[in-house]
């Protein structure tokens, strides 16, 4: 009796057991929240930080939503404040406004946006002008050469771009004397190129003296450019090797001299317009006959190869008069 409860009173505990294990090892239910749409916090703290000179600049504090996808800047420019259209997307919190009319009011207000579209209210807006208050920069790392390659015949103008918001281009001055200001009449071109080449007086060995200023759309000029000069140098003539003349590993090339040339820059190349080899600067002299040894790697016997000479006549050691390429052979 006592033993057929206890087998009964077994049997009760391992089917509760068993119903709790099971039980215990159901999954939660994931239940599907739908669809983001709920939109961000708006931007807060919406501030100018600068307005002139055609930008005007602004900040505003960040969003710290997971899912913050960038914010949508609008932009007004009616009395009304009612006709805001968007003008850029940005993923900072700052946006820079370029190009904008000096004289004009504008308004301004920026939205959040997440990655599922959800927009933002505004909540700040403001307003500013860009006077035009200051002259441009002038420009940088100007440069003038003279070039001589045998179908050409100039002096050619560079400069790095003035980072100016309101920059409607650059002034170009030049004279056959040095000058230290800006005089009209001596303005050549207006360019918004940050190059120029001069074609005008193409005779070689006469010196013009160049200088740029950049200008903004309120026509304030900035300072000239350090005052650079050039001419256009005679091209070196080829003596040996000879075209299609024969050399040893290490040539030693010759050409006569250029008169107007501070120094040479000399290559010599596996075809007349591509893979160079080497190079090498030869200084001026007053010699009729100016030399230098070849000083690569061994060249190949029975190979051809070109050389070619520059005059040089500035001082960033930019190629002039450009020679022919000569063709020669390597000896056996």
């Amino acid at each position: 009796m006592l033993g057929s409860f206890m087998k009964a009173h077994r049997s009760i505990l391992l089917t509760v057991f068993f119903m709790t294990v099971v039980i215990g090892c159901e999954r939660e239910r994931i239940v599907d929240p739908g669809p983001d749409t709920t939109p961000p916090l708006p931007p807060a703290d919406l501030l100018v930080e600068s307005a002139r000179d055609g930008y005007i600049l602004m900040s505003w504090i960040p969003g710290k939503e997971l899912d913050l996808l960038g914010y949508i800047v609008y932009r007004d420019e009616g009395s009304e404040r009612n006709s805001f259209v968007p003008v850029d997307t940005v993923t900072t919190y700052y946006f820079i406004d370029e190009q904008r009319s000096y004289d004009t009011l504008y308004h301004y207000c920026v939205t959040a946006i997440d990655e599922s579209g959800n927009e933002s209210g505004a909540l700040d807006t403001v307003s500013a002008q860009s006077p035009n208050k200051y002259a441009p920069e002038y420009p940088l790392q100007f440069s003038v050469n003279g070039l001589n390659d045998g179908n050409v015949l100039l002096r050619r103008l560079s400069w790095t771009a003035s980072e100016e918001y309101d920059l409607a281009g650059y002034h170009v001055y030049r004279s056959s004397e040095e000058f230290v200001e800006a005089d009209s009449s001596l303005r050549i071109v207006t360019t918004d190129a940050t190059w120029f080449d001069d074609m005008e007086y193409p005779e070689l060995g006469r010196r013009f003296h160049y200088a740029v200023s950049a200008v903004d759309r309120g026509g304030r000029e900035s300072p000239l450019t350090r005052i650079e000069s050039d001419y256009i140098a005679g091209r070196p003539l080829l003596v040996t090797p000879q075209q299609d003349g024969r050399a040893p590993s290490y040539p030693l090339l010759k050409w006569l001299n250029v008169p107007e040339a501070s120094e040479y820059l000399v290559s010599v190349s596996l075809s007349e317009f591509t893979g160079e080899l080497w190079t090498g600067y030869a200084p001026a002299s007053a010699s009729d006959t100016i030399s230098i040894r070849y000083g690569g790697g061994a060249l190949f016997p029975g190979n051809t190869y070109y050389w070619r000479v520059s005059s040089v006549t500035a001082a960033n050691g930019r190629p002039n008069g450009i020679s022919a390429a000569r063709r020669f052979v390597v000896e056996n």
